[in-house]
């Protein structure tokens, strides 16, 4: 089924919703590396000597090390127990106090959610070890996660003033400047982090979508088809390439891209949502219904989503199901997606066939759209198309109503017709008197 304008514009809310690059700023480090000369096993057959004090001990130690490698282990697989994570480390901060380990608390808790007290664990840590440039860096990228972007450049300049040749900081540092657009300064950044680490998976992202701002799309998937053999399970990778076929005009291979993107996590927002508007536009509602159920599984709140996996539902003739689906869109936005009422007001016209109601959802819309709906926009149009109905109905209520009293009346008629013909007839009229007759 084509969609009218009508149903086009009640769209444009959802195709708005124009797919993005990931700007998550990065994990925290898992692990972080073993206490310096705490961890040289001792020689075979000479019994341990007492640690020094206020040093950990060698059981101490290796428990570290077992649980840095479980923990690795878990991520690898991923299904990390973060809270029993949580609970080892504190084990082995209670025996010693090992800035590694109460850096790897941090992650623990960071990973939870608890981002307040991973910071706390993360200054201490630095108190402790000021060269424990992980600390540093994880502390940036929280900033980051909050969404503070000038503090958290500011902390990763402090990472390369104090440690210059950490790569990780130029990394996200250049993943900052990328999203403000500043496109050589991005490169320059992304390039230092390779030269010190060649296989920085964010470096190489950096380069490929600063080759597609500058329209370099050959280049762009070339990275990206390049450090799929680092990250060959990162969905952001073929989300790229798709990026670059898309901004070509080469719709059928930015979705290939993108449905590989979703085989590797098929919760990846950037390319649901991608297929999503694609295929709004193309007009194929089952696929919009499958992509806005994909997103939905991630982020049930989103209005948008909700409303158009409802026109999905209206073209494949679910009204009452689209109904519900309007009726949740609105309630989460709060009323403030007009869309919402003129999709329902184009269903209660078209399908249902009820004008009345119709007419009270797209006088809201036009009212909430503003000069978004001008006087001779289609919403206008269908407002009259139904006033123009509900006048042709009540006239003809009206002739049904004179023709149901016309013959209610004609029985009466007949009836009185019929007693009149039952009456005895009226007497003869006298006979003329005979004239005299004339004398001769």
């Amino acid at each position: 089924m084509t969609a009218t304008p009508l149903q086009r514009a009640a769209l444009a809310a959802v195709l708005s919703l124009a797919a993005c690059a990931s700007t998550e700023p990065p994990r925290v480090a898992a692990r972080a590396p073993t206490p310096a000369g705490k961890d040289a096993p001792a020689k075979p057959g000479t019994p341990p000597s007492p640690p020094p004090a206020g040093e950990p001990s060698a059981k101490t130690l290796k428990s570290f090390d077992e649980l840095a490698q479980a923990q690795a282990k878990a991520i690898e697989g991923g299904r990390p127990d973060w809270a029993a994570i949580e609970k080892r480390w504190r084990g082995i901060l209670a025996e010693a106090e090992i800035p590694e380990a109460r850096f790897n608390l941090g992650v623990s808790l960071a990973e939870q959610g608890r981002d307040a007290e991973a910071r706390t664990e993360y200054e201490r840590v630095l108190q402790a070890k000021p060269s424990l440039r992980q600390a540093a860096v994880n502390l940036a990228a929280q900033a980051e996660a909050r969404g503070d972007t000038a503090g958290a450049a500011a902390a990763y300049a402090r990472v390369l003033r104090d440690f210059p040749e950490d790569a990780l900081a130029r990394e996200r540092l250049a993943a900052l400047y990328l999203g403000t657009g500043q496109l050589d300064e991005a490169t320059r950044l992304a390039k230092e982090a390779l030269l010190r680490d060649p296989r920085s998976v964010g470096a190489n992202k950096v380069l490929a979508k600063a080759a597609v701002g500058r329209k370099e799309y050959d280049l762009a998937r070339l990275v990206a088809k390049r450090t799929e053999k680092l990250a060959p399970q990162d969905p952001e990778l073929p989300w790229i390439a798709a990026d670059a076929y898309a901004r070509q005009g080469d719709a059928p291979a930015a979705a290939a891209q993108w449905r590989r993107a979703l085989a590797l996590d098929p919760g990846h927002l950037p390319s649901r949502y991608a297929l999503l508007g694609q295929a709004i536009k193309a007009e194929q509602w089952g696929q919009v219904a499958e992509h806005a159920q994909g997103i939905l599984l991630v982020r049930p709140d989103d209005a948008r989503v909700v409303l158009a996996r409802g026109i999905a539902l209206r073209h494949m003739d679910q009204p009452d199901e689209a109904l519900a689906a309007y009726d949740r869109a609105d309630k989460l936005s709060g009323g403030n997606l007009p869309e919402v009422r003129l999709a329902r007001g184009i269903l209660l016209a078209r399908v249902k066939s009820e004008c009345e109601p119709a007419i009270v959802e797209l006088n809201a819309y036009v009212k909430a759209a503003g000069a978004l709906a001008p006087a001779d926009s289609p919403a206008t149009k269908l407002i009259r198309d139904c006033e123009a109905q509900l006048e042709e109905n009540r006239r003809a209520l009206e002739a049904a109503k004179a023709m149901q009293a016309e013959s209610a009346k004609k029985p009466a008629d007949d009836a009185a017709k019929k007693d009149a013909g039952a009456a005895p007839p009226p007497p003869p009229p006298p006979p003329a008197p005979e004239a005299p007759a004339k004398k001769p």
